[in-house]
């Protein structure tokens, strides 16, 4: 399919006949009045301004889908967003703009509505402080032709009384008049003589007009105005027929690449804030509540939307029609009990010693969360279970790839219908790491850990997955309430060349150590300041100062009688690794 194209007016026309809208998952407009100047500038200089994408949907598709009005009076203050189209009064075929929302709502604003923006240090809350303003053309303005200036005319949006005020500079145009004009025969002539009329008692303005050289370049500038709005065909636009939403976002997201890009869950954000008034602000300020607890998360609206649907019993698939009116409804009126399953559920995070730099998959999450907002217990037994599904879910990464139909097996594991209520109940109200694990997953993917998987384990390197093995090899800590750190047991600094050397390592096996220095048989976990006074003592040597020297080797899976000193850390990291794969069979399998 080849592009097409129409005038600028004939666009126009159709926003105000009510044939074009801009759909939900557009963002607000949000050029600036100077960014619309250079637009016109660049309109009236004949330059291409883009390409458009222009979705043509019918009825009864239409109503499927939430689409809003074109802004025409945009107020800093007051009106900077878009209403909403006026169902169902749309017409039996409308037009979406899926690509070029910004241009077009600045040729709409500038050509058919006012601008109002908050002069400079003026007091937000008076109404004078937003002058009304639309766009003029400056026709005694030099038509610039060198590279020294940025813009060729002088486009400006001004108020009725600055563009009265003409001078010997300054004879400002309403650019929209050029609407009223025939197609084919401008009154350029006769605007001419207009202009001389309505300026005679200017002497500066007079003097200037009857000039040939002003009076040919404005009839010029005149022409070229009107033919580049009412005569040439500048919008070049691709048309799209495609009827279904979740087809159309991904077109979308594709071409999109101008500006923010968008991702799909941005665009299906937007599906649930047009039917949701107060959602966006709702979403937005509980998603920088949860972010703040622990050290810190990075939960965004995906995870969010993900959960809202899993809480609330809906399809999980993350798609358009997940999202329907309906569903955002049961997620508004569920919102404070959505809110408060997944505030608890992080909490729990906080008290394993996770936060966002080791949570390795948020979806890992909305299961627990699910069990909480349907009721379940917690208490020290199902905490600690709990504990064994999240971290095993991580581990085995059981959510990469297929995370929807993960969430939705998982949900069926913990809830079965109502046949009477038509409402889900959970099973059990004690939660069951060994009924969980029981679950099918797609990709034969599963919650239990095989010995080959510990053996993996046990190659991990200081990372977001070594801390996992590690908070199950040390139960006991307080998590929520100390910040843990990940320390190696022999220093970093011994395994350089120079202290390999100096500690009478051959050559041959400097490779060794240093490949086994950062993998978990070398780690423990140690309270951060603790850590900090630790830093490159010598093992031998720091344990030395320790009180209960026995008591911490027992403690971090080191035998007792073996060797600590550095040139036996080959011996060492062996036992270790023996000990920790021993204790690992014990706690995951």
């Amino acid at each position: 399919m080849s592009y097409q194209k129409m005038t600028i007016k004939e666009v126009l026309d159709k926003i105000g006949n009510n044939e074009m809208y801009l759909p939900a998952i557009q963002r607000k407009f949000v050029w600036k009045q100077d960014q619309i100047e250079k637009l016109f500038d660049s309109i009236q200089q004949g330059y291409p301004i883009g390409t458009f994408l222009f979705w043509f949907l019918n009825k009864p598709h239409i109503n499927e889908y939430v689409f809003y009005k074109f802004l025409q009076n945009y107020h800093e203050r007051d009106k900077y967003l878009n209403d909403k189209a006026p169902y169902p009064e749309l017409k039996d075929q409308i037009i979406g703009v899926l690509d070029g929302q910004q241009r077009l709502s600045s040729i709409y604003l500038a050509l058919q509505g006012t601008y109002s923006v908050r002069k400079r240090r003026a007091k937000w809350s008076s109404d004078s402080s937003f002058p009304e303003k639309t766009l003029f053309l400056n026709l005694l303005s030099d038509v610039h032709t060198d590279e020294d200036n940025e813009l060729n005319y002088s486009f400006q949006f001004i108020t009725k009384d600055e563009a009265s005020n003409s001078g010997q500079d300054k004879l400002w145009f309403p650019v929209r008049e050029v609407l009223t004009w025939e197609k084919d025969s401008p009154p350029i002539d006769e605007k001419y003589d207009e202009l001389l009329t309505h300026n005679m008692e200017n002497v500066d303005v007079t003097s200037a007009l009857k000039e040939s050289s002003v009076r040919n370049r404005i009839k010029r500038t005149l022409r070229d105005l009107h033919s580049r709005i009412v005569r040439d065909e500048l919008i070049n636009y691709f048309k799209i027929e495609e009827q279904d939403l979740d087809n159309i976002l991904k077109i979308f997201v594709r071409v999109n690449s101008g500006g923010t890009t968008l991702s799909k869950t941005d665009l299906l954000f937007s599906t649930i804030v047009a039917n949701w008034e107060d959602g966006r602000d709702e979403i937005e300020k509980f998603i920088t509540s949860i972010n703040k607890k622990g050290d810190d998360f990075s939960f965004n609206n995906d995870f969010v939307m993900r959960s809202c649907l899993m809480l609330t019993d809906c399809s999980v698939i993350f798609k358009v029609g997940s999202f329907k009116t309906e569903n955002v409804t049961k997620i508004k009126t569920e919102w404070q009990k959505i809110k408060n399953a997944i505030s608890t559920t992080i909490d729990l995070l906080v008290e394993y010693g996770l936060s966002g730099s080791n949570l390795t998959s948020q979806n890992a999450i909305i299961p627990i969360a699910y069990y909480i907002i349907k009721g379940g217990v917690l208490n020290p037994q199902t905490k600690n279970d709990i504990k064994k599904f999240l971290f095993h879910s991580l581990l085995k990464n059981v959510f990469g790839g297929q995370g929807d139909t993960v969430l939705t097996n998982f949900r069926n594991s913990l809830a079965q219908k109502d046949e009477s209520t038509n409402d889900y109940i959970l099973k059990s109200h004690e939660f069951s790491f060994a009924e969980i694990s029981e679950t099918k997953l797609p990709s034969n993917r599963s919650l239990k850990v095989t010995d080959e998987d510990i053996d993996e384990f046990l190659d991990y390197k200081k990372g977001n997955y070594a801390f996992l093995i590690l908070s199950f090899l040390y139960p006991n800590l307080k998590y929520g309430h100390v910040k843990f750190h990940q320390d190696h047991i022999h220093p970093v600094s011994q395994f350089t060349d120079a202290q390999l050397n100096a500690n009478n390592i051959n050559v041959d096996k400097h490779r060794v150590f240093q490949e086994l220095k950062d993998k978990l048989p070398n780690l423990q976990l140690m309270e951060g300041l603790e850590n900090i006074t630790k830093n490159d003592t010598p093992f031998q040597d720091w344990l030395s100062d320790q009180p209960d020297k026995d008591k911490f080797l027992t403690d971090n899976y080191i035998d007792i009688n073996q060797s600590l000193e550095f040139k036996d850390f080959e011996d060492f990291f062996e036992k270790r690794r023996n000990k920790l794969k021993t204790a690992l069979q014990n706690l995951l399998k």
